[in-house]
Formats: structure tokens, C-alpha cells, sequence
């Protein structure tokens, strides 16, 4: 088992044991064939590490309840990843108490995240996996595409999508794989997760 493998297990264990609505709103896995049909238009070529997440799990269900018309529109005000708004497709947690809201982004999602990195003229080829907000900060975590598939956690609050850039993302929390960012959030998925549940 790799060490990804190992790590997403782990994650799994702890969402079933402290936050099961969680772990059932997870999406089945894709099969590679899907996985390359969705990214076949792209001139970059998908990371192993993408390829078994996205195996793993498809992201948060992604797909919302019955919203009337208001719902509807403040979801939009999230753009590319708006519609992903709602417990339904979002973690709620509390750590230090602060409340923390984070969500696992379907492949799809993913790839819009990257269409308008790239639309906003984002120099690099960067796959959004996750939104992480505060009430104050809203940080993405990106899969780097053109090179080494680096992981950063980056404040992107009001940050236009030119502005991502090398010297931008040298400032920025990172990973140099995967794996390590999964081990990193598995304890503050824990700790988060028993603080929230003994609230």
C-alpha cells in the first residue's frame, strides 16, 4: 500500500468514527477511464496523486438539496465552486474555536477551479482539490500540474488569479506531496471534529 493509500485510509477511519454524516456524503470513487475522459482536454498531464484521490473519493456530494430561488443566487456569489455551499457538500468544524469551514472539491469542480485560474490569467497549471474559509480567510488547496506535483495551501482571499504566482506560492504553505498534507489534516480533522461533536 502506498503511502497515499495509507493515508486516505486513515481518513476515512477518522470521518467514519467522529463525523459519519461526512464520511456518507463522500462521493464514490471514479474509475481512471472517467478520470482521464474529464481531463483528456487539457494539454497537462493528471498526477499520479490526483489520479488516487479522485479514485478514493469524488469530493463532497456536489450536489445541493432543494434551494429556492435566494439560496440559489448566494451560491452563485461563490462562483466556480458556489454551488458547493450548504452542509450538504461542506465539513464544519470548530479548531481553537474558530469555526472552519472546508470543502473536498469533486474532480469537476476542480477542473472549473482551474478554468478560472487560468481565464484570470494565472500563469501556472494549478488543480484546486479543496476551499478551506474562516470568517476572515479563504485558502485553497492546489495541486501544482506543470512540474513536480507540489501541494499549496494558499490565502487566496481576494487574490486575483494573476497574482498566483512562483514568488506568490513561495510565501504559501506547502507540501511536497499529497500524502503529507493528508497525514498533516488527519489529527486537525480529529481534534476539530471532537470539539465540534462535544459543543
Amino acid at each position: 500500500m502506498s503511502q497515499l493509500a495509507a493515508a486516505l485510509t486513515s481518513l476515512d477511519e477518522v470521518l467514519s468514527q467522529t463525523a459519519s454524516t461526512v464520511s456518507d456524503r463522500l462521493q464514490s470513487g471514479l474509475t481512471r477511464a472517467k478520470i482521464q475522459q474529464l481531463t483528456t482536454s487539457f494539454s497537462w498531464v493528471l498526477p499520479q496523486d490526483a489520479y488516487d484521490l479522485y479514485q478514493w473519493h469524488n469530493g463532497l456530494s456536489g450536489k445541493p438539496g432543494n434551494l429556492n430561488l435566494v439560496e440559489r443566487l448566494l451560491r452563485l456569489k461563490g462562483k466556480w465552486h458556489g454551488e458547493l455551499s450548504g452542509r450538504e457538500n461542506e465539513i464544519h468544524l470548530k479548531y481553537n474555536d474558530r469555526p472552519v469551514v472546508a470543502k473536498f472539491l469533486p474532480l469537476d469542480y476542480a477542473l472549473a477551479g482551474h478554468r478560472h485560474l487560468k481565464l484570470g490569467r494565472c500563469p501556472l497549471d494549478l488543480l484546486p482539490i479543496s476551499v478551506w474559509s474562516d470568517s476572515e480567510k479563504t485558502f485553497y488547496c492546489m495541486m501544482r500540474l506543470d512540474a513536480q506535483p507540489t501541494i499549496y495551501c494558499a490565502d487566496g482571499t481576494n487574490l486575483p488569479p494573476m497574482r498566483v504566482t512562483e514568488t506568490f506560492l513561495s510565501t504559501q504553505t506547502q507540501f511536497s506531496q499529497l500524502s503529507d498534507l493528508v497525514e498533516f489534516l488527519i489529527p486537525f480533522c480529529q481534534q476539530a471534529l471532537q470539539l465540534t461533536s462535544t459543543k
